[in-house]
C-alpha cells in the first residue's frame, strides 16, 4: 500500500518494462484487461500525464494510448521525443565514459538519470481480493487502482512536478505536465498476487514559462514522495468503498506506530498466505545447498553459498517464463482454498457493503473540526521532528484522515489541503519571509515567488522554540553548584571507583572543567570510544566528594541504557521517561504529605498511627527519590537521543531546586526517536569552551582511532581507509547477510563477543532467523517453541531481548527492561517462557501475552539498540539508504575489528522489482553514507541556517540575474 520511488538512469529499466508485456499476437481485441488474461504477459504499456501535449512538435501523443518498444528506448535511453525521436532539451552525459578516480582506479561515469519509476502497489489486502475474485470484480478493482494513480500523477503536476531554472537554479517554475508510461503487473518477485503499476515519469519537462524541454526538480519530487503515497492510499480506498461497498479496518505494524489499512474481511492470517519474502531464486540456492550438503557430508560456507546462488541464479532466469495471469490465478485459488474455502468469486463477493456510513464532502467537514484534526496534525509531527516543512504536515493530514470515506477526489484533496494550511498556521516559519519586487513573470498562479521552490519554508512549534531557548538561557546561566579547587586538584590521582586506573590527563581536566563550571546545564561531548563513562565516573567521585553520597543521580533515555550508566559510574540510575513522569507527581506528593502531617499532628501511639507514620514515610522517600534538592548533579547519558521536550523539563526541575544537569553524549551520533537536536545546540553554543574528550581508546588498530573521527565528521576519505584495510566486503543483499552471519558465527565459536548490526528492523529480523535456523541445525536451540505476534518461533537455547519495560516482572538484577538480553530456558504450553540473562544474573517469567507482543530474537540488533554498547568485534549491513550516523555507530562497536558488508544492488521496493538493481561501487555507497547527515536539527540551529542561505551568494547573485529586487525579514 503505497507509492515507491527508483531513480531509472540511462538505458536502466527498459528491458524489465518490455521483458514481460504480452506480444500483440497473443492477445485478442476485447476491450479493456480481458484480453491479456490468457496471454503470456503482462499488458503493454500505456502513456499518460499532461506533458503528452508537447510531444512529436506539438501534436502531441494521446493519452492511453499504447506505448512501443521503440517509443520506451527513445525515452528511456535517448531521452528523446518518443514520437519524432528529437533529443529533449539537454543530450544526455555519462553513458559509456571512463574516468581515473583519485586513487588512480579506471571507473564508469555515471549516466544521466532518464526517469523515475513511480510504482503504486495495492495494500495485500486488495491484492488478494483481486487474486481470488470473478473477473468482472477483478477488473473494477483495477480500474480503482488506475483511477487513483491518475489522480495522484495529476496532482503531482499541478502541486509537486517542477524545474529549475536561471542561474544555479534560483527559480522553480512550474511545468505543463509529465510524460508518463504506466506499465499494469500483477504479482511479487516471490509470486504472490501484488497488484501494481510502474509509472515512469520521463527526466524531461516543459516550464509554463517558455516551454524549453528542461530537467525534473527531483528534490522536489522526493520531498512529496511520502505525501503522494499517502494520498494514492486514501484516494483507492476511496474508489473502492464507491465502487464495490468495501470498508476498511487499520491495522497494527510490527515494527511503526503507523496502522496500515487493509479490507474488512480480508483477514491477517490470508494476507500472510501470500506475502512470502522468498525469491524463486532463494528456493532454487536452499535446493543447492542441500544437494551440496549430501554431496559433501558438510554444510557450505558462506562464499561457497554465495557461488550457489549465482548459479541458482542463472538457472531460474534460463528457465524464467512469464506466466499468464489466468494461470498464476488458478495457483492463488488453490493456496487460498484452505483460508476462505472453493467458492472464493462468493467470498470476495460477501466484502461488499460493509461501509454502511455517508460518504464525506469536503463542505461536510467543518472549519472546526479540520482545525482540530491540524492541531492533532501539528502535535504529531513536531512530536517527532524538530523542524519540518508542509509536505510533512501534509502526509500526516492524509493519515490521519485514511479512516474517513470521501465522495469525490477532490473532496479528499481538498480537506487533506485545507488541513495542511489551518496545520501551518500553527506552527512557526523558520524560513525567512520574502518581500520581493517580483515581477509577472516570476509568480506562479497562486501568486506565490517562483524564486522559492513550492512548499520548501521550514516549520517548527513555538513550544519547541521556546524550550530550546530556556536550555540555552541555562547553559549559559553561571550560578549553578560547583566543586572546590580543593578537590579537583586531587582528580590527576584519582582513582575512579569501580575502575582499576587513574583518570588520564584528558579526563582529568573534562571532569575539572565539568564540576567547576558553575553552569545550570553543562555538556560533555565525547567521540565513540573516548571514556566518556570513566570520566562520568570521575565526575561523580569529585561532586560526591564536595556534596557527599546520594547528590549525583543517574539518568538515560532507556531503562538499558539506564542500567549500563549505573553500572559505569555507580550510582542509582533511572529512563527520563519513567523520571518524568513521576516527577510530575511531585505536587500530588507534597499535598498527600501535608495531610499525612494533619492526620498525624493529633494521633496518639497505636497501631493506626504506626502504620500511618509507615505510609508517610513511604510518600516521603518517593517524593525525594522523583525530586530534586539543592546542589544535587543530574547526569543524563546519551543525551544526543534525548527529546528536547525531556531535557527542558528536567533542566527546568534542577534549576528550580538548585541542582545542575550534565548532558553526556555525542552530538554525531544517534538522534532520539521524538524532536531532538538540542544536545548539539548546547555543544556548539559553547563553541571551544565545551568539555570535550577527543582521544580514542578503544580500538586496538591506531588507523581505526583516526578513521572514525574523520567517518564522524563526514570526511569521505575514511570509506578508503576502510577499504584499503580489508574491512569492507561488497554483494548483493542476501550475498552480504550469507557473510556477515558466517564472520559472526566465526567470531562468537572462537570466544569473542560479537554483534551482528544493521540499521533497519526487516534485516535484523532476517539477520535473527539465520543465527536462529542455524542453531536450530546444529542442535544448539529446540526446534518448536512459542510463536510471536509477526510469526517467530522461540525455543529454549534461543538469544532473545524483551522489548516492553514492565517493573512488575522481577529479576535478580531488577526488572524486565527494554532492550534487556536473554536466553530462553523453558517454554510453556500456555505461551510463557522461562528467561535468564546471559550472565545468569537473574530469572524472569514472561506471561503469554508479553511473549507474543513483546519479545523477540537478539542476535542481532538494530543501531539505535547498539548505542553504548562495547563488543570485540561488530559486523554492520550497509546499503545505499544508510546515513551518517547509524554509519558512524555500527562502525564503532568492536575493539578488535568493525567490519562493513555493503549492498550494492539495493532496491527501495524490493516486492516490486523486475530487473536486477542497479550496481554501485562500494566506496560510492560508504562515501554518500558518510557524506549524509540525518540527524535531527535543532529548530534554533536550523532557522540560523534558513537565514544564511537566504543571503547566500548563490542565491542573491540569482535573483539580481533575474532581475529582482529582494528583502529579507
Amino acid at each position: 500500500m503505497t507509492m515507491s520511488i527508483r531513480r531509472m538512469t540511462l538505458g536502466a529499466g527498459y528491458r524489465y518494462l518490455m521483458s514481460s508485456v504480452a506480444r500483440a499476437d497473443e492477445a485478442t481485441k476485447v476491450a479493456g484487461l480481458t484480453g491479456y488474461y490468457a496471454a503470456t504477459g503482462t499488458p503493454p504499456g500505456w502513456f499518460l500525464g499532461a506533458g503528452l501535449a508537447g510531444l512529436a512538435g506539438g501534436v502531441g501523443v494521446e493519452t492511453g494510448s499504447q506505448v512501443t518498444e521503440k517509443q520506451l528506448w527513445r525515452m528511456l535511453g535517448m531521452l528523446q521525443d518518443p514520437v519524432t525521436g528529437e533529443q529533449l532539451g539537454r543530450p544526455p552525459t555519462g553513458k559509456g565514459m571512463v574516468f581515473v578516480d583519485h586513487l588512480g582506479r579506471v571507473r564508469k561515469a555515471k549516466s544521466s538519470v532518464a526517469g523515475f519509476d513511480l510504482t503504486f502497489s495495492v495494500p495485500k489486502s486488495v491484492s488478494v481480493a483481486w487474486a481470488l475474485a470473478d473477473e468482472p470484480t477483478r477488473a473494477r478493482i483495477h480500474a480503482a487502482h488506475q483511477r487513483a494513480l491518475k489522480a495522484v500523477i495529476a496532482y503531482g503536476e499541478s502541486q509537486v512536478f517542477a524545474t529549475r531554472t536561471g542561474h544555479a537554479g534560483a527559480i522553480t517554475e512550474d511545468v505543463r505536465g509529465v510524460v508518463a508510461t504506466a506499465f499494469d503487473h500483477w504479482d511479487s518477485r516471490a509470486g504472490d498476487p501484488q497488484l501494481h503499476t510502474h509509472v515512469v515519469v520521463l527526466n524531461r519537462v516543459q516550464p509554463v514559462v517558455d516551454g524549453r524541454w528542461r530537467t525534473l526538480d527531483s528534490k522536489g519530487l522526493f520531498r512529496a514522495a511520502v505525501g503522494m503515497s499517502e494520498l494514492y492510499n486514501g484516494l483507492l480506498a476511496d474508489e473502492l468503498t464507491r465502487d464495490l461497498g468495501w470498508a476498511w479496518l487499520p491495522q497494527e505494524r510490527a515494527r511503526s506506530t503507523e496502522p496500515k489499512w487493509e479490507v474488512d474481511g480480508v483477514g491477517k492470517e490470508l494476507r500472510d498466505e501470500f506475502a512470502q519474502r522468498s525469491s524463486v531464486i532463494e528456493r532454487a540456492k536452499d535446493d543447492l545447498v542441500d544437494a551440496f550438503a549430501a554431496s559433501h557430508g558438510r554444510q557450505p560456507s558462506a562464499r561457497e553459498v554465495i557461488g550457489l546462488r549465482q548459479r541458482a541464479t542463472l538457472a531460474t532466469r534460463e528457465a524464467k517464463q512469464v506466466k499468464p495471469l489466468t494461470e498464476l490465478i488458478r495457483g492463488w485459488r488453490v493456496r487460498g482454498r484452505d483460508f476462505v474455502g472453493d467458492d472464493q468469486p462468493a467470498w470476495v463477493a460477501a466484502l461488499a457493503g460493509r461501509h454502511t456510513q455517508k460518504l464525506v464532502t469536503a463542505d461536510d467537514l467543518r472549519q472546526g473540526i479540520l482545525a482540530d484534526a491540524a492541531t492533532l496534525v501539528v502535535a504529531k509531527v513536531a512530536d517527532k521532528r524538530a523542524t519540518f516543512t508542509r509536505a510533512n504536515l501534509l502526509a500526516e493530514a492524509h493519515r490521519q484522515l485514511h479512516g474517513v470515506r470521501f465522495a469525490t477526489q477532490a473532496d479528499r484533496i481538498a480537506a487533506a489541503e485545507r488541513t495542511a494550511t489551518l496545520a501551518t498556521d500553527r506552527a512557526v516559519m523558520l524560513t525567512p519571509a520574502e518581500t520581493l519586487n517580483v515581477p509577472e513573470h516570476l509568480r506562479r498562479a497562486d501568486g506565490s515567488s517562483m524564486l522559492r521552490a513550492r512548499n520548501s519554508e521550514v516549520y517548527a512549534t513555538q513550544e519547541l522554540l521556546d524550550a530550546e531557548a530556556r536550555l540555552l538561557a541555562a547553559g549559559q546561566a553561571t550560578d549553578g553548584p560547583t566543586v572546590s579547587t580543593r578537590v579537583t586538584a586531587r582528580l590527576g590521582h584519582m582513582i575512579v571507583p569501580g575502575k582499576e586506573h587513574v583518570l588520564s590527563a584528558e579526563q582529568a581536566h573534562a571532569v575539572a572543567a565539568v564540576v567547576t563550571s558553575g553552569r545550570r546545564l553543562d555538556v560533555l561531548v565525547g567521540a565513540a570510544g573516548t571514556g566518556k563513562s570513566t570520566t562520568m565516573a570521575g565526575v561523580r567521585a569529585a561532586w560526591e566528594a564536595e556534596h557527599g553520597p546520594g547528590s549525583v543521580v543517574g539518568l538515560a533515555p532507556s531503562a538499558a541504557s539506564a542500567e549500563v550508566l549505573a553500572d559505569a559510574v555507580g550510582v542509582p540510575t533511572e529512563n527520563t521517561a519513567k523520571w518524568i513522569s513521576e516527577n510530575q507527581r511531585s505536587p500530588e506528593r507534597e499535598q498527600c504529605l501535608r495531610e499525612y502531617a494533619a492526620r498525624l499532628s493529633g494521633a496518639y501511639p497505636c497501631v493506626a498511627t504506626r502504620q500511618l507514620q509507615q505510609r508517610a514515610a513511604a510518600e516521603r522517600a518517593a517524593y525525594a527519590r522523583w525530586t530534586l534538592r539543592p546542589e544535587q548533579l543530574v547526569i543524563i547519558d546519551e543525551a544526543s537521543m534525548t527529546a528536547t521536550k525531556d531535557l527542558d523539563h528536567i533542566t527546568a526541575v534542577a534549576t528550580r531546586a538548585g541542582a545542575k544537569v550534565l548532558l553526556v553524549g555525542d552530538w554525531a551520533q544517534l538522534s532520539p526517536v521524538q524532536a531532538g537536536g538540542a544536545f548539539k545546540l548546547l555543544a556548539d553554543d559553547r563553541g571551544a569552551d565545551v568539555a570535550t574528550l577527543h582521544d580514542v581508546r578503544r580500538f586496538r588498530h591506531e588507523w581505526e582511532r583516526d578513521s572514525t573521527l574523520q567517518l564522524r565528521t563526514g570526511n569521505p576519505e575514511a570509506a578508503d581507509t576502510y577499504l584499503a584495510h580489508g574491512r569492507v566486503e561488497s554483494g548483493t543483499r542476501e550475498d552480504m547477510l550469507d557473510l556477515l552471519f558466517d564472520a559472526w558465527l566465526t567470531d562468537t565459536r572462537a570466544g569473542r563477543q560479537s554483534l551482528m548490526i544493521a540499521a533497519d528492523a526487516q534485516t535484523v529480523a532476517d539477520l535473527n532467523a539465520r543465527a536462529r535456523a542455524h542453531n536450530v541445525a546444529v542442535g544448539a536451540v529446540a526446534d518448536g517453541g512459542v510463536t510471536t505476534a509477526d510469526g517467530t518461533t522461540i525455543a529454549v537455547g534461543d538469544v532473545v531481548v524483551t522489548r516492553r519495560n514492565v517493573r512488575a516482572y522481577f529479576t535478580g538484577r531488577g526488572w524486565v527492561k527494554n532492550g534487556d538480553d536473554w536466553i530462553v530456558r523453558e517454554t510453556r504450553d500456555d505461551g510463557s517462557v522461562r528467561l535468564s540473562r546471559p550472565d545468569n544474573g537473574g530469572v524472569a517469567i514472561l506471561p503469554a501475552t508479553y511473549v507474543a507482543e513483546h519479545l523477540e530474537l537478539g542476535y542481532a540488533s538494530t543501531a539505535h539498540r547498539a548505542q553504548g554498547r562495547t563488543v570485540d568485534t561488530a559486523h554492520a549491513y550497509v546499503t545505499p539508504t544508510t546515513t551518517r550516523e547509524p554509519l558512524y555507530v555500527m562502525a564503532t562497536r568492536g575493539r578488535e575489528s568493525n567490519r562493513m558488508y555493503v549492498n550494492v544492488d539495493h532496491d527501495p521496493d524490493d516486492g516490486t522489482r523486475h530487473n536486477e538493481p542497479e550496481h554501485a561501487e562500494p566506496d560510492e555507497v560508504l562515501r554518500h553514507a558518510i557524506a549524509t547527515t540525518g540527524a535531527d536539527s535543532s529548530a534554533t540551529q536550523t532557522r540560523r541556517d534558513e537565514a544564511a542561505a537566504a543571503r547566500a551568494p548563490w542565491r542573491v547573485d540569482g535573483h539580481r540575474a533575474a532581475g529582482v529586487a529582494t528583502r529579507y525579514l
